[in-house]
């Protein structure tokens, strides 16, 4: 069955737009405009499924679950209206179906173990990261960007992501959750930008699970969903960015981790269930901003961002914006840049960050990052 999804620009993409006359990139006004291009994107490969029977519930935290159809933070519920005629029904969900969780399913009967998706969630390959972390001593209840999307061609056994990222807990034992846009070839057999995820609770040895391969995630909205294709994207010297805002926030009474897509119409799109965690169950000690590649062994490291590093300037550079932490009494707060420090595990010809502290009034805390990859080992 045919889906037709995709992210509506003018409602989660926020074109900031740069006079064009002015040749001063940083300091000048800019304007927010809505997308006049946006194009349906139409991906054979999500079916709909009941929202009480996705593989999501198979995880072995999750056989009491009872499903969150919204959060208790949520000011108004906007309910899912139809975009189009094969909008999925109600009750059901989007899933991609023909992700990997199936095999994890199928191949360890039907009793689902921690040490499948231990053993499922293991590295193989070359991965890089390259973040600005938060490094005050407090407890988080999520953070939120605007993330610029780019279009970028990479080959299937590659990843680029621009995340969002919340975490806890130490190296061996650490549960992460990242959320944003990226490139997945290794999941979707292409090179399209779409919604992506990814979270783990099993150290960082272990590179975890991602959009919906194995169950975790809990897919709520049945138009906004992981793995939707996001179009179109930011063009490279253009003098506007194309982002989707996106936010991860822990629920006050559940301490479920919700994904929210947005701005105005705050989709959202599911939730991590707080029992699949064990050091995220009540709040992160860190968020973070930034991009993070991947590459089999003995392969080149793929582009992060835009392809282009911060130095190469605003028009460029890939841009997260607006970046801010949400705390306990959940107030959205801009980054302290007192209590940040940028991580790199890569050479700085592959892959760099330049933080901003108050890039225009539109994007104020931001970050510039990104690189063309390629033989990035320290």
């Amino acid at each position: 069955m045919a889906l037709i999804h995709f992210l509506v620009l003018n409602l989660c993409i926020a074109c900031c737009k740069i006079d064009a006359r002015s040749k001063a990139l940083l300091n000048e006004q800019h304007y927010f405009t809505a997308s006049d291009s946006t194009m349906p994107q139409v991906d054979n490969d999500f079916e709909c499924v009941d929202i009480y029977q996705q593989s999501a519930l198979q995880h072995p935290l999750l056989k009491n679950h009872k499903i969150q159809l919204y959060p208790t933070f949520a000011k108004t519920v906007v309910r899912s209206r139809p975009f189009y005629d094969r909008d999925c029904p109600a009750g059901n969900v989007p899933i991609y179906k023909r992700t990997k969780r199936h095999q994890i399913v199928t191949n360890s009967s039907s009793k689902l173990s921690i040490d499948d998706l231990r053993h499922y969630a293991n590295r193989f390959g070359e991965v890089h990261t390259v973040t600005l972390d938060t490094t005050q001593n407090q407890i988080f209840y999520g953070g939120s960007a605007l993330i610029s999307g780019y279009n970028l061609s990479l080959n299937l056994n590659q990843y680029s992501t621009s995340s969002v990222i919340v975490e806890s807990g130490p190296p061996a034992e650490l549960n992460s959750i990242h959320a944003g846009l990226g490139v997945r070839p290794d999941i979707y057999h292409d090179s399209q930008l779409r919604l992506t995820t990814h979270w783990t609770a099993f150290g960082s040895a272990h590179s975890g699970c991602s959009d919906t391969q194995c169950p975790g995630f809990v897919q709520v909205d049945k138009r906004y969903f992981v793995g939707s294709v996001v179009s179109p994207a930011t063009p490279i010297g253009a003098s506007y960015k194309k982002c989707m805002a996106t936010k991860i926030q822990r629920d006050r009474s559940t301490g479920n981790w919700w994904l929210i897509v947005d701005v105005d119409d705050q989709a959202h799109v599911g939730y991590w269930p707080k029992e699949i965690f064990t050091h995220l169950s009540n709040g992160a000690s860190k968020v973070r901003f930034g991009g993070e590649t991947f590459a089999a062994s003995n392969t080149v490291s793929p582009p992060m961002g835009s392809g282009r590093l911060p130095q190469d300037g605003y028009q460029y550079s890939a841009l997260m914006g607006l970046l801010q932490h949400i705390d306990t009494n959940y107030n959205q707060i801009d980054l302290y840049p007192a209590f940040l420090k940028v991580y790199n595990d890569a050479k700085k010809d592959c892959y760099d960050l330049t933080f901003k502290e108050n890039l225009t009034y539109v994007f104020r805390r931001a970050i510039l990052y990104g690189g063309p990859g390629g033989n990035c080992n320290l």
